[in-house]
């Protein structure tokens, strides 16, 4: 998706997100168009094709992951992509990946300002409502669990008699500052 859209007398595009395999742009009308590898399967488009799935929304924030991709339009944030980690939006319960625009039913009705597609997340910055207040925090199992085996492993490392960390002590195998590794004591 790297090359440069020539002019087209009635197309003006105004708004512009480019992934790592493809790119979207929101021309009059608005109209959302794509061009690049816009899935895990299939051909590539060497053209902006519109998408159609999104014709007559008011597109506001567009933004595009490694293969994920998400709008903020009118009330609502549509996302659609090859994701694994809950990026999409569409809850713990919800689908993983959608070959197809759909809604996260969870903002719908909050005005999104702006959405951020990146590896492994997605990013809405939402007006704070009641209903997004009361919502809950989903936390990835995997996350959680590498975060308290951390906790865990920093606790117990290094540590005296009394209990506080000794003057000087590292993890085994740690990097010494300056980024170079330590000598072995005799």
């Amino acid at each position: 998706s790297g090359f440069a859209v020539a002019p087209h007398p009635t197309l003006r595009f105004w708004q512009c997100a480019a992934g790592g395999t493809s790119t979207f742009c929101v021309a009059t009308g608005p109209q959302l168009y794509s061009w690049g590898k816009l899935k895990v399967s299939g051909d590539n488009t060497t053209h902006p094709m519109p998408v159609e799935d999104l014709s007559g929304w008011n597109l506001r924030s567009l933004s595009c992951g490694p293969g994920t991709f998400a709008v903020a339009a009118d009330r609502s944030v549509i996302t659609w992509g090859a994701a694994s980690n809950g990026e999409l939006g569409y809850g713990p319960n919800g689908k993983k990946s959608s070959a197809r625009p759909g809604k996260c039913d969870a903002l719908e009705d909050t005005f999104t300002h702006q959405v951020a597609c990146g590896v492994g997340f997605t990013l809405f910055l939402t007006e704070l409502t009641d209903k997004l207040s009361k919502s809950p925090v989903f936390e990835p199992s995997v996350a959680t669990e590498e975060a308290k085996a951390v906790a865990e492993d920093e606790a117990g490392a290094g540590t005296s008699k009394g209990g506080e960390a000794a003057a000087g002590a590292k993890r085994k195998g740690a990097t010494a500052a300056g980024g170079g590794r330590g000598k072995k004591a005799k």
